[in-house]
């Protein structure tokens, strides 16, 4: 597509669809100006997602809206209808869950994932069902409401068991009047707004008014009621945050193309709540891409706005955001970038969240087979195609002596231990003292491996790997790149410096990227996995080594025997426990030889 293929366009704000051959939406994004905001993906400057989706693009179709929060709205519901291949998308993407305080004189409170203009009170959203779930048995517990007779109330005979239990004021009986259920509805509604504070200390109030009066067994129930609060909300009247404020705070975290959002409430400054969202097709995506996404779909949702929401700092329009939080709160909401005091710890906490939610969706993806790392990798180091096969190498050696290599192999992201392998080092001069040398060892010793891998017979043996993972910095990268370049091949290798987790492309380019990216936390799996088996390796043959030697000082036991006693023990500690019967056992040992062994480590 280009810029001689676009529609005639306004310069009034809505939204433009990218849409391919067969029609399917790639793209929906919103514009103050559409003329302007379009054109500019077909800029020589233009970024490179954008110089992406028009080559791919067929035709495109655009809506015009009476202003920018329209067009704010229009593309967050077009998003959620078409899921476009290159907007940020949530990826659990459903309506959210909500509590209903019924519009009658005796309200009911109920579940729903629908809000409508009934007159009724909602509170929400929530995060996931099983937390609407929760609070409504925290209600029931601390507060007398009614939770059965349906709506609008129908009467009964006799009461329900919540009566008897003094759980319900029990008006399906008239056993109350709507001026005292509504004591009990301005509580509940008092409990769903964070105003715990509120609650306990109307509690407390009535329970020593009521122990004044000698009236202790009704002091007894807001005793009962007041302790259930405490122990259910963690409430304490002398723990609270620097802030009283009522507000929201969003912490957003990104690795490759997964993203995740958390948003903490805050009311009376305790933090009542929080919601956290999976974002995906986010790699070249911006904070503020990332939190418009989340932003149009929780607050396009909510039903009770603070008057203050802490954002961290990016390229969100705040003009227009705020301009939507105030139509949706009915009043003014201000949306702030925090740069200093309490505020900026409360962001931090959000954001350090954020981070730790984000790890552990993707070890749960990873649990689960998907291995989002060999994707995210692709990008990462800028491969034409995902590295299915990945081939780590490590060099051990302790002072320059009893070099070994190790070769680890993932596929599709999970260890293939059946294809590792370990190899002996031979060749190496001794190393001087100084570390320059022992490196130049390491480089050799590097080169060597990697040389055997695909000149010996495991060339034959493995299949050719996808994409060389090398422990190391340039040198050992170099080295690697030599052995290749002599067995006559040319495939993708990465080095991994231990120091900042750095990834070196070939010809010394540095990639750094978060430590919760998938990519480089598979790159870092493989690392850590071909230094274990290099050094299990390196400590298994100094310890034979070790025996060996000492074998070699009994009188009577030649290179035949002391290979018999090598392949019959494990550990010189093993060979020193055995008794004499066990020694004399070993077919072709002999008794002789036997005693030769057991006075040798007998004198110590």
């Amino acid at each position: 597509m280009t810029v001689h293929d676009l529609p005639v366009l306004p310069r009034q704000p809505g939204c433009y669809l990218y849409l391919d051959e067969q029609g399917k939406v790639l793209y929906v994004g919103k514009a103050k100006s559409l003329r302007s905001r379009v054109r500019s993906y077909f800029n020589r400057l233009a970024e490179a997602k954008a110089r992406l989706l028009v080559a791919q693009a067929a035709r495109l179709e655009f809506v015009v809206t009476k202003n920018e929060v329209e067009a704010l709205i229009l593309e967050a519901n077009l998003i959620k209808r078409h899921q476009p291949h290159y907007n940020v998308l949530l990826k659990d993407d459903k309506s959210y869950p909500f509590l209903k305080l019924t519009n009658e004189a005796y309200p009911l409170l109920e579940f729903t994932r629908r809000v409508v203009k009934d007159g009724a009170q909602y509170f929400g959203p929530y995060p996931n069902p099983s937390v609407v779930r929760q609070v409504q048995r925290l209600i029931g517990t601390l507060f007398p409401l009614r939770v059965n007779s349906g709506s609008p109330l129908q009467k009964r005979q006799k009461p329900c068991l919540r009566f008897h239990l003094g759980r319900c004021l029990a008006p399906c009986i008239d056993h109350t009047s709507p001026e005292a259920y509504a004591v009990v509805v301005k509580q509940v509604r008092a409990f769903l707004e964070g105003r715990v504070a509120e609650i306990a200390s109307w509690l407390t109030a009535e329970m020593q008014a009521a122990a004044a009066r000698q009236d202790f067994e009704l002091a007894r129930v807001y005793r009962d009621r007041w302790q259930a609060l405490v122990r259910m909300t963690g409430y304490d009247s002398s723990v609270a945050l620097a802030t009283q404020d009522d507000l929201d705070v969003i912490g957003v975290a990104q690795a490759g193309n997964y993203a995740m959002t958390q948003l903490f409430q805050m009311r009376r400054g305790r933090i009542i709540g929080r919601d956290k969202r999976f974002l995906t097709n986010a790699q070249d995506a911006s904070v503020g891409e990332m939190l418009e996404r989340f932003m149009a779909d929780y607050y396009g949702q909510a039903t009770h706005l603070p008057p203050l929401v802490l954002v961290p700092g990016s390229t969100l329009d705040r003009a227009v955001w705020q301009q939507f939080l105030s139509q949706q709160a009915g009043r003014k909401v201000e949306l702030r970038v925090p740069q200093r005091g309490d505020k900026t710890e409360l962001l931090g906490l959000a954001e350090r969240n954020a981070n730790i939610g984000l790890e552990a969706e993707l070890a749960l993806l990873e649990r689960r087979g998907e291995a989002p790392g060999v994707t995210e990798l692709q990008h990462l180091a800028g491969l034409s195609e995902p590295p299915y096969r990945i081939e780590g190498f490590d060099v051990s050696n302790l002072m320059g002596t009893h070099t070994v290599a190790s070769i680890v192999v993932f596929e599709g992201g999970r260890a293939k231990k059946s294809e590792y392998r370990r190899l002996i080092i031979r060749g190496l001069s001794q190393p001087d003292p100084s570390a320059a040398r022992v490196m130049i060892d390491d480089y050799y010793a590097m080169h060597q491996a990697v040389s055997r891998r695909f000149t010996s017979s495991l060339a034959d043996k493995l299949p050719v790997p996808d994409l060389l993972l090398i422990d190391g910095g340039k040198g050992q990268l170099t080295a690697a790149r030599r052995a290749l370049d002599e067995a006559g091949l040319k495939l993708p290798m990465l080095g991994l410096a231990k120091r900042r987790e750095a990834i070196i492309r070939e010809h010394g380019v540095e990639v750094l990227a978060p430590e919760t990216h998938p990519g480089l936390r598979l790159l870092i799996h493989i690392r850590d996995e071909a230094h274990r088996t290099a050094v299990g390796y390196n400590r298994q043959r100094r310890g034979s080594a070790m025996t060996r030697s000492v074998l070699e000082e009994i009188p009577g036991i030649g290179p035949k025997r002391r290979d018999l006693l090598l392949a019959h023990f494990s550990s010189l500690e093993q060979l020193k426990a055995a008794d004499l019967e066990q020694l004399a056992s070993i077919p072709g040992l002999g008794r002789g030889a036997a005693e030769a062994v057991k006075a040798y480590f007998e004198a110590g």
